[in-house]
C-alpha cells in the first residue's frame, strides 16, 4: 500500500507542530521545506556499499565464531540445549555489529570488541525467551518457541541463565580492562531500562490516554535502549572519549526510535511477506503505536465517525481482525501515515547529524550504511 502524499498545511500534518511534539534528542534542527518531490514516505531502497557489506560479512563470521565456541562451555549444562537452540537459531547479529564498528569508530580494534557484542547478543535474545513467555507466541524466526517446544518453567530457567551466562562472559573476557565497571555498569542499566520499557508498554494497555512523550520514552526503553547499549559498549571498549560516546549514543537511540516508528507503520502498510506479521495486527491487539497515539492527540480534528472507532477501539482494547481497514482508512484519511513518516525523517536526521561529532572516515560511513540497513529493512 503506498501512502506518498503531496504537502499539505493540514494540522496533523504540520512539520513545526510535529517537531514540537517530539524530544530534541541532538539540538535544534529546521523542520525541511517540502519541494516538489516531497519526502513524505520511506526511503526508496539504497544500495548499501560493497565497503559496508565486506565489513558486515567479516564481523559477523567472527561473531559466529566467538558464540558458537562460548556455547560449547555453556553453564549450566542441564539448561545448554536450549541456550544453544536459541542462539544457534539465526539472527541477523545486527547488535554485535553495531558493537564492533562503534569500537573502530573510536579508534578501538573492532575485533576486541567481538566479546562484547556477543554478551549483548545473548542478552537480548534472553530478553526475546520472556517476550515469547508473555506474548504467548508459538514461534521465532519459523521456529518453535522456547516454551513451546519444552514448557514454561524451562524457558523462564533458560532464559535466566543466558543473562548470567552473559555476565560470566563479559567477566572472563574484560575483567581487566581498565573500565570494566563502568562496561558493568552499562549493561545492567540497559536490562533494567527494557524491563521497565516492557512494564510501560503493558500498563499503555489499559490507559485510554498516553501522550507522545510517553510513547517516545517507552519505545527508548523498550527498543532503543539494547541499541545505544551496543555502541556505548563499543565506545568503552574502544575507550572513546565522553564526547563520542555521546555522539554514539544518541545515534543508536535515535536510529531505534526510528526503527520502532516506521515498524508502527508498516504494521498498517506492508504486506509482503517478508515483514513476517499479519497486516494490522497492532490495531486487532489494541496497541498504543505511534499511529494511535498521534490520532488520539488529534482526535479533535477527526469527524466524528473516525472519533467513534477510535473510542471503540479504546473500549474494546482492539478491534476485529476483519474490521482493521477502518482503523487503516482512518490514519490515511487524516494524514497520520503522513506525520509518522515525518517523525521517522527527523529522528534519522538526529542520528546522522550525531555522527558529525565523530571523526571522518570508513567508521563512520559503516554506520551510516548501518543505519540505512536497519530503516530500510535490507538484512
Amino acid at each position: 500500500m503506498n501512502h506518498t502524499v503531496t504537502p499539505s498545511t493540514n494540522t496533523l500534518y504540520n512539520s513545526h507542530t510535529l517537531l514540537d511534539r517530539l524530544p530534541n534528542l541532538v539540538r535544534p534542527i529546521s523542520p525541511l521545506q517540502h519541494s516538489s518531490s516531497p519526502y513524505d514516505t520511506c526511503p526508496s531502497p539504497q544500495h548499501l556499499s560493497a565497503e559496508f557489506q565486506q565489513r558486515c560479512s567479516e564481523y559477523r563470521a567472527a561473531v559466529e565464531v566467538t558464540l558458537r565456541s562460548a556455547l560449547q562451555h555453556a553453564e549450566p549444562t542441564n539448561l545448554a540445549e536450549q541456550m544453544r537452540y536459541v542462539l544457534s537459531n539465526g539472527g541477523k547479529r545486527l547488535r554485535p555489529l553495531l558493537t564492533m564498528m562503534s569500537c573502530g569508530a573510536v579508534g578501538g580494534n573492532p575485533y576486541y570488541a567481538t566479546m562484547g557484542g556477543v554478551v549483548i547478543e545473548i542478552l537480548h535474545n534472553f530478553t526475546l525467551v520472556h517476550d515469547d513467555i508473555m506474548d504467548e507466541a508459538p514461534l521465532r524466526r519459523g521456529v518453535p518457541t522456547v516454551h513451546t517446544r519444552w514448557n514454561t518453567s524451562i524457558a523462564i530457567l533458560s532464559g535466566d541463565a543466558m543473562m548470567a551466562f552473559a555476565y560470566k562472559l563479559l567477566l572472563k573476557q574484560y575483567s581487566l580492562h581498565p573500565r570494566f565497571l563502568e562496561c558493568a555498569d552499562l549493561i545492567t542499566r540497559a536490562i533494567l531500562e527494557v524491563c521497565e520499557g516492557q512494564v510501560i508498554d503493558m500498563e499503555f494497555e489499559q490507559r485510554a490516554e498516553v501522550s507522545m512523550q510517553e510513547y517516545i520514552g517507552m519505545i527508548e526503553k523498550k527498543t532503543a535502549r539494547m541499541l545505544e547499549l551496543c555502541t556505548a559498549l563499543g565506545t568503552v571498549l574502544g575507550n572513546g572519549s565522553a564526547r563520542e560516546l555521546a555522539a554514539l549514543r544518541t545515534f543508536a537511540r535515535s536510529i531505534g526510535i526510528a526503527f520502532q516508528i516506521l515498524d508502527d507503520i508498516l504494521d498498517a502498510t506492508a504486506t509482503t511477506p517478508e515483514f513476517g506479521k499479519a497486516l494490522g495486527g497492532d490495531i486487532a491487539e489494541g496497541k498504543k503505536t505511534f499511529l494511535i497515539v498521534y490520532a488520539l492527540q488529534h482526535r479533535h480534528t477527526l469527524s466524528i465517525q473516525d472519533a467513534m472507532l477510535l473510542d471503540e477501539f479504546l473500549q474494546n482494547k482492539g478491534l476485529p481482525r476483519d474490521r482493521v481497514h477502518e482503523m487503516i482508512d482512518v490514519f490515511e484519511r487524516n494524514r497520520i501515515f503522513c506525520a509518522a513518516h515525518r517523525a521517522v525523517e527527523l529522528y534519522t536526521q538526529h542520528a546522522q547529524a550525531a555522527l558529525e561529532d565523530l571523526p571522518a572516515g570508513e567508521y563512520r560511513r559503516l554506520l551510516q550504511q548501518f543505519a540505512i540497513m536497519l530503516l530500510e529493512r535490507c538484512f
